[in-house]
């Protein structure tokens, strides 16, 4: 190794000792350099162009800190974390909603960076093979939202991505209490990021025994009540929970299996190849010692069923990509010859290039379609399903979320981002989209007795 330091190596096992020895630098200067550079050149070509869920995500922020109250003046089915964060970066931002904008895309590539970065020190944990983690920090990147996406603005999905990943790091470092917490927070950011919290316990439990589990619920305690404890003191805990709770379970959209598989498949293109190398990768590693690797593969199977959950777009699917990740990270890690490890490299970074051309080749003038594009999206429609039965009219002449956010407007109405669930729910529920607060309870029984009454198996 001496003998080539500093110089291009020069032979397979020099190149090889070189990652595994450099392995952190080269997975956290690639992996900012990449998203960093996707993100400009995004953004240079788009300038200061805002996702609808961002604005919402961004603006709430802004008005949060001028008086307004989550889930009473804003209407939202998200937990409440993301608003923590928006909050903060919009006191930062003194008011200038261009300036909050460029803080928020700095942020969302910030916690990017750090969540691959933290996949390839997971892997080296499990492995403690270099190579082996940068190709699993790499194997996100097939995921091209990760890198094509934060330029738009702020989204949760990041820091579920950051929490969970650092969660599972924290309990394979035997350091539950953390871990327990980082989990709370991965579902205080989306409600699926719940199951991490529960991998992590289960974690918690095998590697330190009943304390070490109950250390791990204590973490998860803690996150949890200083996230609605400003909710319980305002008096609008039962806000919390029809929108963050209720709302979801009433949201789950129509599909057909076969129409959600295809949707995976536009959504991600030649990227799905890589599923059979990570389940490849996990059953080795259950084979090899259950005991020490069974959460990988039981995450990777949990957030499988996501498909048919929640699937609105590609970045939804980060967390199945954490589970993918590891996998690979460790089928390299099991490969005997570096003439196999070097192939499944080698197919890794042609599943990333392959990926990115299928879902951005738009973006090049004169670019040809992708080959099979057209097909698996005319089957898809084939095989697709509206997502509601019926949804109430769009109210007339409401003002878009774009226009809100710059324009810094406070509607009179709580329901302005008009998202589908939030309309599907208040039809369902006998509400109504023409309201100055929500967050009322939908139903005549009181919360208690419903509550208990939905449990309730008789």
């Amino acid at each position: 190794m001496r003998e080539y330091a500093g110089s291009m190596p020069r032979s397979r096992t020099a190149l090889y000792e070189q990652v595994d020895t450099h392995w952190f630098r080269i997975l956290l200067l690639g992996s900012m350099l990449l998203v960093s550079v996707a993100t400009i050149l995004r953004f240079a070509d788009n300038p200061f162009y805002v996702n609808k869920d961002s604005a919402l995500f961004q603006h709430a922020g802004w008005s949060i800190l001028n008086g307004a109250d989550l889930y009473i003046d804003i209407w939202d089915l998200k937990p409440p974390l993301i608003y923590f964060v928006t909050v903060g970066l919009a006191a930062l931002s003194f008011g200038n909603m261009a300036v909050l904008h460029v803080l928020s895309v700095i942020v969302a590539v910030g916690t990017i960076v750090a969540g691959i970065t933290l996949v390839g020190v997971l892997t080296h944990r499990l492995t403690n093979d270099g190579f082996a983690s940068v190709v699993a920090g790499l194997t996100m990147f097939i995921l091209t939202s990760v890198y094509s996406f934060p330029y738009a603005g702020i989204r949760p999905k990041y820091f579920v991505f950051l929490c969970g990943v650092g969660a599972l790091l924290l309990a394979v470092d035997d350091r539950p209490f953390l871990a327990g917490a980082a989990g709370a927070a991965a579902a205080g950011f989306w409600q699926l990021g719940a199951p991490i919290a529960l991998l992590v316990v289960g974690m918690s439990l095998q590697r330190n025994g009943r304390d070490g589990m109950w250390r791990a619920i204590g973490g998860g305690l803690t996150v949890t009540v200083l996230t609605v404890a400003p909710f319980v003191l305002q008096g609008h805990t039962t806000a919390l929970f029809v929108e963050a709770v209720l709302a979801p379970i009433y949201g789950v959209e129509g599909y057909t299996v076969v129409g959600r598989l295809l949707m995976f498949v536009i959504q991600i293109g030649y990227g799905v190849l890589i599923v059979p190398f990570a389940i490849y990768g996990w059953g080795q590693a259950i084979v090899d010692d259950y005991t020490e690797y069974w959460w990988v593969a039981a995450g990777g199977v949990i957030y499988s069923y996501q498909l048919f959950l929640e699937f609105q777009g590609a970045i939804e699917l980060i967390l199945l990509f954490m589970f993918l990740a590891l996998g690979v990270g460790l089928l390299v890690s099991y490969s005997s010859t570096p003439s196999r490890r070097s192939v499944i490299a080698g197919c890794v970074v042609l599943l990333v290039v392959t990926s990115g051309y299928w879902n951005l080749a738009w973006a090049i003038s004169g670019s040809p379609e992708p080959p099979l594009q057209n097909a698996v999206e005319d089957e898809h429609d084939r095989w697709d399903v509206p997502k509601y039965d019926s949804l109430p009219e769009d109210p007339e002449g409401w003002p878009s979320m774009e226009t809100i956010y710059w324009e810094k407007l406070q509607p009179d109405q709580c329901h302005y981002r008009l998202g589908l669930k939030q309309q599907y729910f208040e039809q369902e529920t006998g509400g109504t989209l023409y309201k100055s607060t929500c967050g009322q309870w939908p139903f005549e029984e009181p919360p208690a007795e419903w509550l208990l009454g939905s449990l309730s198996p008789f």
